[in-house]
């Protein structure tokens, strides 16, 4: 019962469980509780967001000064790249043999209300103020890096402190919001459940089936193989990082694992110097579980549009795709906003046809943990690269006795 009182599950899954509750037996009143999941989000957001402003800032000024940092960018572009094209190939050939839009009939009149709806009036009406997160990230790195490259030609003015101050002072404010992370998980099923109840669920069964089911073996995989070449066993880091993974789970943002997922692959033994620079990029250009769906989800509406797809519409759906999915952000929304852009551009499916997945996007949790473990695995991967990875940090943490039980000693 000691072990099960630790469980960092219960804290999230007991507010998830009572959100579902009162969503089947009450939805008037759970569809009021929709502003404590948004809120939570954008409050999250527009803390994350600086915090990887500094960190991207105080990366690339050590990559100006520091020739070793260089070659951690440069090995973290290269795994970023290689990673991008087969996660949308998983997806493609996923869609390709699973055939889950085959034989659907789908209509579009008749589209369920948006997770993203506005605030509802009378609560929380001071968060109308804020901004509501944006799908892309590419503006923020394309600040970060000209900043980054002027602290690091400034060494000595007392900026770059600076920003390192307002990075500690960052993640202790994430800290704080997270601690209202049950809070919000409630809000957001009780809402989903109120808005599209659990019957809607079932035309879709078939493609969500193909999603997990695809990402399961995408990690196992293609992430468990980096993992196993770099010398790191791939369950045991799932257990490892298994409080951020439920975090993110519930809150279905991979932002809410950023600042806890940092430090932890800080005691694995990833340098800062690593995870400072691997991580922040990691977040916006190696979305491994986002490529997926969009691919498999692209397949899914043509299939279920009847639009044929032969290799040159597969080829260029890829290049489609691997250029438009750059710079999604792992908050609830942008995956679905980032597949209407890409089918807007493609016309394999009438645009309109999203709409439909609106009603399980946040379902697609295997998209969120997905991006989650890819970050975590790339930074030990970068890592062990460059041969900057404690290894024995990392056979402590993979092999302790929180994960092996101790054997008795001999008589």
């Amino acid at each position: 019962m000691r072990g099960l009182h630790r469980s960092p599950f219960l804290p999230l899954a007991l507010p998830v469980a009572a959100g579902l509750a009162l969503g089947l037996f009450a939805p008037s009143l759970a569809a009021q509780m929709e502003p404590l999941g948004e809120a939570f989000i954008r409050l999250l957001g527009w803390l994350t967001y600086p915090l990887v402003f500094c960190m991207l800032a105080a990366g690339v000024a050590a990559l100006g000064r520091d020739r070793e940092q260089g070659r951690t960018g440069a090995y973290a572009l290269i795994y970023f790249a290689a990673m991008s094209l087969l996660s949308l190939l998983a997806g493609l050939a996923a869609g390709w043999a699973l055939e889950p839009g085959a034989g659907a009939s789908l209509a579009t009149g008749a589209a369920p209300a948006s997770s993203a709806a506005p605030l509802q009036a009378g609560m929380l009406d001071w968060l109308d103020r804020l901004p509501p997160l944006r799908a892309n990230n590419l503006p923020l790195l394309a600040a970060a890096l000209p900043a980054g490259l002027l602290l690091g030609r400034l060494p000595h003015t007392g900026a770059l402190a600076l920003v390192e101050r307002c990075r500690a002072r960052l993640f202790q404010a994430i800290k704080a919001v997270l601690q209202l992370a049950p809070l919000a998980a409630f809000g957001a099923m009780a809402a989903t459940v109120a808005h599209h109840g659990l019957v809607s669920l079932l035309p879709l069964l078939k493609f969500i089936a193909a999603i997990n089911l695809a990402s399961l073996l995408f990690v196992l995989v293609v992430l468990g193989g980096m993992a196993r070449l770099a010398g790191l066993p791939l369950l045991r880091f799932l257990a490892y990082v298994r409080a951020e993974l439920y975090l993110v789970f519930f809150t279905s943002s991979s932002l809410a694992g950023l600042a806890p997922l940092s430090e932890k692959l800080e005691r694995l033994g990833c340098p800062r110097a690593v995870t400072g620079v691997v991580l922040p990029f990691s977040y916006s250009l190696n979305l491994a579980g986002t490529y997926l769906y969009i691919a498999l989800a692209l397949m899914f509406l043509a299939q279920a549009a009847r639009v044929h797809l032969g290799w040159h519409e597969l080829v260029l759906m890829l290049g489609v795709a691997l250029v438009s999915s750059k710079g999604a952000v792992g908050v609830a929304g942008s995956g679905i906003a980032t597949l209407a852009a890409t089918v807007a551009l493609l016309h394999v499916a009438p645009p309109e046809m999203v709409a439909i997945l609106f009603a399980v996007d946040r379902t697609m949790k295997c998209r969120l943990l997905t991006n989650v473990i890819g970050h975590g695995v790339a930074c030990v991967v970068v890592a062990a690269w460059e041969g900057s990875l404690d290894r024995a940090a990392l056979e402590y943490r993979m092999y302790s006795e929180r994960f092996v039980l101790p054997q008795k000693e001999p008589s």
